[in-house]
């Protein structure tokens, strides 16, 4: 969301939880940041109204706001329609003009904070607590002009304030829809505000997180100075007719519009007052706690039916006096504290297929995928997910939350040995990986065959079969000739290499997205990297094969021309020629031919143009100059194979598809590279192995050919 998104039809609309920018910026709607509002006030250079439905939020961003308002060149009127509480309350105590609605409340009380910790850790926040409730309460004074004890007293007893109440004890100055009242003396609405304390605890129940609020303690003329009192309440009155009555010299802004009345000269002062209907006020209250229960309790009904929500737990949400636009996330956080887990042994697992597609939505999220479950967390960061993961365990302390967050098991339970922030970045971590080594491709695999699976990493064995398999006349007695079968292996083992990465604290708070990129895509280079180096190695260097002890291009192979040559039509049918003329293992009989086939032509950088210009369609001048081969190769330049690599800038290959020359394995379950968590509870960082296990060696040389080249 942005600042722009909290204005509506002129005024600034501040609706939901005072949050965190990083918080507002995964959800949709349910609460404000002080950037945003900062935003939103730059978009009017003069006057601007406020309209506030607040239950508060963090107190640091409450306090930002009100530096905001203060801040800003034109005069602010807030607004207060619903209610005004805590941090929200806080917020607005700068604003030029505080009105409330008729069934508006606003409340005041100390900072608080969810804690685990030490003995002394939780002394020091509590100190914090208290230095932070005596400059909120100095805020609230300086407003109200009541003392910063008298305010104290308020916030120790969380007190809620009715509007007549507000403008009373000085946190609003008028009754939006009251201007026709006539004004009253303080003493009269001192006596007023008594009679309507019992209606008002009904709603303050109603409210208030923890049972029934304390009763709203009246402010009377001995706490309040007589410029308060005329600053609250003007009366119009003469003077000259009173002399016990003075008016201010600068009018305030009213609360109410008033009616003078002039007594006559030898009568006492009379002031009459039509009083505030307290008890329609008190029921639209009722009214919209009634709502608000009702609408939570529709909410959580389907969970309730699933067996996912208990009615306590429902209970305690509405208690708590939740909003209904933030009662959603608050039921998520439940619910995953509260996930059965199941399992015995090794094996644990959540139990709640919610709690996985969450986990889902989480993972997507954070690789930018919105088309499915990450569609509910768009544009979540870091930041987001570790604070996401604290829940409201930690109140608003962003740090502190995150910090929280990177080691949380609330919802895998600890199953995978690690936090729940190590398993959800380490599956990015590794599905972006896995994306980027399949975009790459394998150039190898021109020269390989289909990779094989290792069980472990001892040497396994690449097995070619043949034999003498020619077709023989039957015998007159009508038996057949047995075949020879004959096989030959060749060793192959799987290596493993990788390196360490860690995703670091700081970089949770500095939401570093880009490590989500930029390290499996450099992983996923470093692991093609790698098995083109291990592949086009055994080519370059010429690796022998294990069965024979014989390597790879040999005379003995009938693969290696005696002399070197260019790239020609002369050169590649006398290589051609060899591999037509290549027999089966095993066989004993000199016709029984392979039919291997040349397809590939490989060459190094230094021959890429001559390759090209080989295998280029051309029409020649005369017929001796056809190149028959040009439609039947298709050239690919490998740079590993050149002078650059320790090879040679002029040897070029003919290979053929259907025998390739290089095996190829995995170790089994490891077909791409994979990321592996080794510390997942690490406070400060997620530690993890990227790796990547790959084997490969010359087994089969009838396939290919070598000429050294000129």
């Amino acid at each position: 969301m942005q600042g722009d998104d909290l204005i509506l039809n002129g005024e600034i609309i501040l609706e939901g939880d005072v949050l965190s920018h990083d918080f507002c910026q995964f959800m949709e709607g349910g609460c404000f940041s002080a950037r945003m509002v900062r935003e939103a006030l730059s978009r009017f250079s003069g006057d601007v109204t406020v309209r506030v439905n607040s239950g508060g939020g963090d107190p640091y961003e409450g306090e930002a706001i009100r530096a905001a308002i203060e801040a800003h060149p034109g005069r602010v009127t807030v607004v207060i329609a619903g209610v005004a509480a805590s941090a929200a309350s806080l917020m607005i105590m700068s604003a030029d003009r505080i009105e409330i609605s008729a069934g508006s409340f606003i409340m005041i009380h100390n900072p608080s904070r969810c804690l685990c910790g030490t003995a002394d850790e939780l002394r020091r926040h509590a100190s914090d607590l208290d230095q932070m409730a005596a400059v909120y309460a100095g805020v609230y004074a300086a407003r109200s002009g009541q003392t910063a004890a008298q305010v104290m007293s308020l916030m120790d007893a969380e007190t809620y304030f009715g509007p007549a109440e507000a403008v009373a004890a000085g946190f609003a100055d008028a009754i939006v829809g009251a201007e026709g009242m006539p004004a009253v003396p303080i003493a009269a609405v001192m006596a007023l505000h008594a009679a309507s304390v019992t209606n008002l605890r009904m709603c303050a129940d109603k409210f208030s997180a923890s049972g029934p609020a304390p009763a709203v303690q009246p402010t009377g003329t001995a706490g309040r100075t007589q410029a308060a009192v005329a600053a609250t309440q003007e009366v119009h009155m003469d003077p000259e007719e009173n002399p016990a009555v003075q008016a201010p010299a600068t009018p305030p802004v009213p609360p109410v519009s008033v009616t003078p009345q002039t007594p006559p000269a030898t009568a006492p002062l009379q002031v009459s007052m039509q009083a505030p209907d307290t008890a329609a006020i008190t029921e639209r209250a009722m009214q919209a706690e009634r709502d608000r229960q009702r609408g939570i309790r529709d909410m959580a009904r389907p969970f309730m039916s699933a067996g996912q929500l208990s009615e306590d737990q429902v209970n305690t949400v509405i208690d708590e006096g939740t909003s209904l636009a933030a009662a959603g996330s608050r039921f998520m956080t439940v619910m995953a504290a509260s996930a059965p887990i199941t399992g015995s042994g090794g094996g644990i697992r959540i139990t709640r297929d919610e709690t996985d597609t969450r986990i889902e939505g989480l993972v997507c999220a954070m690789m930018r995928q919105y088309d499915g479950p990450g569609q509910q967390f768009r544009g979540m960061r870091l930041s987001g997910l570790a604070m996401h993961l604290a829940g409201n365990r930690q109140g608003h302390d962003r740090n502190r939350a995150m910090q929280v967050g990177f080691r949380s098991t609330t919802m895998l339970g600890g199953a995978h040995g690690v936090s729940d922030f190590a398993y959800i970045t380490t599956e990015v971590m590794n599905r972006s990986l896995i994306a980027e080594y399949d975009r790459r491709g394998a150039n190898w695999s021109i020269v390989a065959g289909t990779p094989l699976e290792a069980s472990d990493f001892r040497e396994m064995h690449a097995v070619r079969f043949g034999g003498d398999f020619q077709l023989k006349t039957v015998k007159e007695n009508g038996e057949y000739h047995e075949a020879t079968l004959a096989d030959g292996a060749d060793g192959l083992a799987v290596e493993r290499r990788g390196r360490t990465i860690s995703l670091t604290f700081e970089a949770v708070v500095n939401d570093d997205m880009g490590a989500f990129q930029r390290i499996p895509r450099e992983f996923a280079m470093a692991a093609r990297t790698m098995e083109n180096s291990m592949v086009w190695k055994l080519i370059r260097t010429n690796a022998a094969l294990s069965s024979d002890s014989t390597a790879l291009f040999a005379t003995g192979h009938k693969n290696l021309a005696a002399s070197g040559g260019a790239i020609s039509a002369t050169t590649v049918g006398a290589a051609r020629k060899a591999m037509w003329e290549q027999t089966a293992y095993g066989s004993k009989d000199s016709d029984d031919f392979l039919q291997v086939v040349a397809d590939r032509l490989l060459v190094p950088p230094a021959l890429e143009l001559a390759a090209m210009q080989f295998a280029a369609s051309t029409t020649p001048v005369k017929d001796s100059e056809t190149n028959p081969f040009k439609d039947s190769l298709t050239p690919s330049t490998i740079p590993h194979l050149g002078a650059a690599a320790g090879g040679s800038d002029t040897a070029w290959y003919l290979i053929a598809s259907d025998l390739p020359p290089v095996s190829v394995a995995y170790l089994s379950g490891y077909e791409s590279p994979t990321v592996q968590t080794i510390e997942g509870m690490n406070p400060d960082k997620v530690t993890m192995n990227a790796r990547h296990i790959f084997g490969a060696a010359n087994t089969e040389f009838r396939g290919s050919y070598k000429n050294p080249g000129a």
